[in-house]
């Protein structure tokens, strides 16, 4: 397996910079991890596996991390910075309300669905690790922030006033996080194993949309599905 020379730069556990080998090296062994995190699952998967899997010595991967849990946080790191810098690519001011919740959604759709090994490992490791469990309510806290301050501005406007939007906020946020889960992870419901793109943002946006404003989602203006 050979990533891509500039993927995954950061630091080593001394908290020294990398040379461009050791880029790489750090690189192959997230690569690695991803791949065994998928095929064998996180709690099945040994640093010994990731080292052979990514043809390093086993020595070297404490030179980039103290564990297999450092792993994986650095896997939830990038996620998060994978769909922050989505979402800046993302027009929100001159969209309809409803409009800006479906783009929202549809990104974190398509981060869950493109790094679904990680999503899958992240939730083994929230199950069995209370520390990393602590680190992945951090790193995921931006995200509930936003609804949040969402939710008030709606109030503010005159709209809708929620009683608790940290709450809401919570509840929307873990949502999304096990629906993804369900659909992209663990093989859907019983009598349905999949769904389509368009059909699970759609869920999503428009349980999100009413559960905001109190209110069906307006109707397709015309061209719109």
């Amino acid at each position: 397996m050979t990533p891509d020379d500039g993927a995954s730069e950061g630091l080593p556990a001394d908290g020294t910079l990398l040379t461009a080998r050791g880029v790489r090296s750090r690189a192959a062994l997230l690569a690695a991890a991803r791949h065994l995190f998928e095929s064998k699952g996180y709690a099945n998967t040994k640093i010994a596996d990731i080292t052979e899997e990514a043809g390093r010595a086993l020595g070297s991967f404490y030179t980039y991390f103290a564990n297999k849990e450092e792993v994986l946080e650095q896997m939830a790191e990038d996620f998060k910075s994978e769909i922050d810098g989505r979402l800046t690519e993302l027009d929100l001011t001159s969209a309809e309300p409803y409009d800006v919740i479906r783009n929202l959604v549809s990104v974190y759709w398509s981060s869950c669905r493109d790094h679904s090994a990680e999503l899958a490992a992240i939730f083994q490791a929230s199950m069995l690790d209370p520390r990393f469990a602590q680190r992945w309510r951090e790193i995921r806290s931006d995200a509930r922030k936003n609804i949040a301050a969402g939710i008030r501005a709606v109030g503010q406007a005159g709209l809708v006033q929620d009683p608790d939007p940290e709450a809401t906020a919570s509840a929307l946020g873990s949502m999304m996080d096990y629906f993804c889960y369900v659909w992209l992870i663990e093989g859907g419901e019983a009598d349905r194993s999949s769904l389509p793109d368009d059909v699970a943002i759609d869920t999503m946006a428009r349980v999100f949309y009413r559960t905001v404003f109190a209110a069906p989602e307006p109707a397709p203006g015309p061209g719109k599905q």
